[in-house]
């Protein structure tokens, strides 16, 4: 290979490594039992253009379905930036993994577990559910881990071998008035609101959690981190961050609460 070949491709190979080195991974995952509204490539690149322009770097956009490939890579440290609904996969990644907790989205700081059944139902309390077919949704859901968390707390052995899981929480209302279970579980509040209104009850419910965490790997300076949680907090309060709020269907965010967080922690026995 002729010199000026050689330098030429190790100038374009510097060049190539150097951009890669420049680029940020803004993980993300939205749920298992929710239905989003378009690809996540286009709604989240108004916020990836503010984060970009914040760090003066570029962000790229990774979306992670399945929570166990989640966990496996923030355990290898393989993002930088993590916006996860599921609350026990960023408590853990927070807690073991090298991540600080930012920020948590608007709405959802007050999120949990409902358990609905029958208006005739003879189950009265929690305690009840001893020996009965519950409805869950996907067995990996923050909402069914809250629930056994709270079974496990009633000192339930082995919860989880009562549950008949669906993918997606409007679904359990079906198999509570179809008979296929006795009592079943949801997270969102509009699901519990029509089956009361439709004369169902709801027997009890879980210790809340915020879910919906927005986490920075500690790789990043504090400086960074620190820019980043106080444009995530200001984006409601101007054009730019409404219109990237609207876009992933949030309406803002709220600072980390430690102490919450950490009682979170241990009440999911993570």
């Amino acid at each position: 290979m002729k010199l000026t070949s050689f330098v030429a491709m190790a100038v374009l190979t510097a060049g190539i490594n150097s951009a890669s080195a420049q680029e940020l991974i803004l993980a993300i995952n939205e749920g298992v039992t929710y239905q989003d509204g378009g690809p996540a490539s286009e709604r989240y690149k108004p916020l990836l253009a503010l984060l970009s322009k914040e760090l003066k770097q570029n962000i790229k956009l990774q979306s992670v379905d399945k929570y166990a490939v989640f966990e496996k890579g923030l355990a290898e440290g393989k993002y930088d930036l993590a916006f996860i609904h599921p609350a026990h996969v960023g408590l853990v990644a927070v807690k073991k993994n090298g991540y600080e907790g930012l920020v948590t989205a608007k709405g959802f700081t007050d999120y949990r577990a409902r358990v609905m059944v029958a208006n005739t139902s003879p189950l009265k309390s929690m305690q009840d559910l001893r020996g009965k077919k519950i409805g869950v949704p996907s067995l990996e859901s923050i909402t069914t881990v809250m629930f056994t968390a709270n079974l496990r707390e009633l000192k339930f052995p082995q919860p989880e071998k009562a549950f008949t899981a669906t993918r997606y929480q409007d679904a359990v209302p079906f198999m509570i008035e179809n008979g296929f279970v006795d009592a079943g579980v949801t997270g969102s509040g509009a699901v519990a609101k029509a089956w009361v209104a439709k004369g169902g009850r709801i027997l009890a419910e879980t210790k809340p959690i915020p879910i919906k965490q927005f986490l920075a790997s500690k790789k990043l300076s504090e400086s960074d981190r620190e820019k980043l949680k106080a444009l995530l907090l200001a984006l409601s309060e101007n054009d730019a961050g409404k219109n990237a709020l609207s876009k992933i269907s949030m309406t803002g965010f709220v600072p980390w609460n430690g102490q919450v967080m950490e009682e979170a922690t241990v009440r999911l026995g993570l």
